[in-house]
């Protein structure tokens, strides 16, 4: 790992011991955020640059103050908004006095609960020749939060420690793993309500047959009164702030999207044109019209399939509200692609196939192409985020901040751009 981190990850990922992959992917996590250019990472850069301003050298007592202001839902424009990053910036800024590890903690629990929840959904991995669809299914799921996403430090980090959180409580029924499921509020306000389908799916009875009508009617629907929601949002001093930065009054039109990102690169356009989202879409109406959700998903399958169907019901009704929109919909393509993933696994590994109805073949395969354009997205993404250092010691990055380049920035600077 401290030679060569991408030669570490790929030797990891070739042994057959949970554990070990496991904390291999985790320390490549940590050692990935290490390596950071800070400059230009988006919410991460202000998170950072915040460690330095206001937490270095913070008391314990001014520490507790903010914190009730974050607990109990009042503006406070000095601190992070967030429990979470909160107590990681004091720990970092001020009880550990090392501020430059606050991207190393950010990385490390982030790849902790990214990389158990990996091991617990891939036991096998498809082909991509013999088992095209699900080959490109199972690597979507991986790439939409993807290591890069610890960027964003807190929100896509409590999906992750939520996600982990459902497989473990779906497979010990431990307390701790309920307990664990309802910490996203604490990672991200906006969880309080993104987090009510994970939670209504784990712990009511709710029918598959309830669950698929109302995901089939909220694309028709609103089962939510905007100004109703708006005006309950608005009770408390951080409500009124998040709803006047995210409350719009319609949709933005796929028109809308391309000519805003229209003079970017077309991986870019096509990334936010939603015609992505829409294959999913078509995705989860194969497994819904051919009888497998409703009859043959078991377990772990159906749960995750379900959960993923009332993700996009809150994001189809809060649309609104287009943070917590868009936000429930990623969550609800992971969910339903993991569930896919599993289904896939499980016949795979009795050596048997899944049955789909001749007329639906074709749907799920012209479905899952339309999904691989946006991998070019992903892998630039990748290229400008990632350090160059994780090809070959990493600890140079660590000595001296001011030599940290990107992948993108290397290239560069070899062909004299």
């Amino acid at each position: 790992m401290l030679i060569s981190p991408i030669l570490a990850l790929v030797q990891g990922l070739r042994s057959n011991n949970e554990y070990y992959m496991r904390w291999v992917i985790t320390l490549f996590a940590t050692v990935y955020a290490s390596t950071f250019s800070i400059e230009g990472i988006g919410d991460g850069t202000r998170h950072w640059s915040r460690v330095y301003s206001y937490y270095v050298d913070l008391s314990f007592t001014q520490f507790w103050s903010d914190l009730l202001d974050v607990l109990f839902f009042r503006t406070n424009m000095y601190v992070n908004e967030d429990a979470y990053i909160h107590v990681l910036s004091y720990f970092v800024g001020s009880f550990l006095s090392m501020p430059g590890l606050f991207f190393v903690f950010v990385g490390f629990i982030y790849g902790y609960f990214f990389a158990g929840s990996m091991v617990k959904i891939f036991r096998c991995f498809p082909s991509a020749i013999k088992h095209f669809p699900y080959f490109i299914i199972a690597v979507y799921f991986i790439a939409i939060l993807n290591l890069q996403s610890m960027n964003t430090v807190r929100t896509w980090t409590g999906f992750w420690v939520m996600f982990y959180a459902v497989l473990q409580y779906h497979e010990t029924r431990r307390l701790k793993y309920a307990l664990l499921v309802f910490t996203g509020p604490l990672f991200h306000l906006g969880y309080f309500i993104m987090a009510l389908p994970i939670w209504a799916v784990l712990f009511l009875p709710l029918k598959r047959y309830w669950i698929m009508v109302a995901y089939l009617a909220s694309f028709f629907f609103s089962f939510v009164s905007p100004q109703s929601l708006v005006n309950q949002l608005q009770v408390f001093e951080v409500g009124q702030e998040k709803v006047q930065g995210y409350y719009v009054e319609e949709r933005a039109t796929v028109e809308g999207r391309i000519e805003q990102f229209g003079g970017g690169r077309w991986y870019r356009v096509y990334k936010k044109s939603g015609i992505i989202e829409w294959a999913v879409v078509g995705i989860v109406l194969v497994f819904i019209i051919n009888g497998d959700y409703l009859r043959r998903m078991l377990g772990l399958e159906a749960l995750l399939f379900s959960t993923g169907l009332a993700c996009k019901i809150l994001s189809n009704t809060t649309w609104f509200i287009y943070a917590v929109s868009n936000r429930s919909e990623v969550m609800a393509n992971l969910f339903v692609l993991a569930a896919i993933a599993v289904y896939w696994q499980r016949h795979y590994l009795m050596g048997e196939k899944i049955n789909l109805h001749p007329a639906l073949r074709p749907v799920l395969y012209i479905a899952t192409l339309f999904i691989v354009p946006g991998f070019f997205y992903y892998l630039s993404n990748t290229i400008e985020y990632l350090s160059v250092y994780i090809f070959f010691m990493p600890e140079l990055a660590w000595f001296n901040e001011d030599i940290r380049i990107t992948i993108r920035g290397f290239i560069g600077e070899l062909i004299g751009i």
